[in-house]
């Protein structure tokens, strides 16, 4: 949960500062027409508390269906 909600989550951010500034890049620049950079990394912590929420409850109901 923590690489996911942090680790991942500034990594994914630090990207869309990357494809930003790629954008701004001149058209003589070797990188103008560069692919954009994969950028939905990590989640919110909202997320994952809804996934672990969602762990607990699957666990819950195969523990209880054996």
């Amino acid at each position: 949960m923590y690489d996911a909600s942090g680790i991942r989550l500034h990594a994914g951010q630090q990207v869309e500062l990357l494809n930003q500034m790629v954008c701004e890049f001149p058209p003589g620049h070797p990188l103008y027409n560069a692919r954009p950079l994969h950028d939905s990394l990590g989640h919110t912590p909202l997320q994952v508390v809804a996934g672990a929420f969602l762990v607990f409850i699957i666990a819950y109901l195969m523990k209880n269906s054996s």
